[in-house]
């Protein structure tokens, strides 16, 4: 319906900005890329010049953080400042007419977008398709690929606290769904880490 339509765009504004933020944190942290170069990109390279000329001389890890900290802030500003103009044009009598209006009334600004994409860009060729992260990427799909029919075959190698559902489950679908669950919510180190504990590898 209009409303869920409205939270998917909300949160996934809320997700741009999120991801941006923390991937451009995650990249510098990992190697990918230095501060130079993501200075060279919009939006990012304002805020690191921002941080040079209020605070010079400031450590390399305040120093980033305070400037990717200008960019998160720069991304919410932005997206305040746009619907409430878009609010404004629209002048709504009620929650009714923003759900109907036929547009989102929550977006970043045209200007903004246009950043945002280049942004997105970069990160796209210099992190997410990095061959470091790629080769992650496939091993912990061959990881993921071996602990589900081990789970699936042995449920009881699950933690403790899902063997309630285990034991709820109706059929092997469902069963399958649980283990599905469990393994979609861990991170890549300790997918890796189960694995090699389960297959000494």
């Amino acid at each position: 319906d209009t409303f869920a339509s409205a939270e998917a765009q909300i949160a996934a504004i809320a997700d741009d900005i999120a991801y941006n933020n923390h991937d451009l944190h995650d990249g510098l942290r990992a190697g990918l890329f230095t501060v130079a170069e993501i200075c060279e990109l919009p939006l990012v390279g304002p805020a690191f010049a921002a941080v040079d000329a209020a605070w010079p001389g400031l450590d390399a890890k305040r120093h980033r953080h305070e400037a990717l900290r200008r960019v998160f802030g720069a991304m919410v500003e932005d997206v305040l400042v746009r619907s409430r103009q878009l609010l404004q044009e629209m002048n709504p009598a009620s929650a009714d007419e923003v759900r109907q209006a036929g547009r989102p009334v929550v977006q970043f600004s045209p200007g903004m977008w246009e950043q945002l994409k280049e942004i997105r860009a970069f990160l796209f060729a210099r992190m997410y398709r990095a061959p470091p992260v790629m080769a992650t990427r496939e091993r912990v799909t061959r990881v993921v690929e071996e602990l589900f029919p081990a789970f699936l075959a042995d449920p009881s190698l699950l933690p403790q606290e899902w063997r309630d559902d285990v034991a709820r489950a109706g059929d092997r679908t469902e069963l399958a769904r649980i283990v599905g669950d469990y393994i979609a919510g861990m991170t890549d180190r300790f997918a890796l880490e189960t694995n090699r504990k389960m297959f000494g590898t």
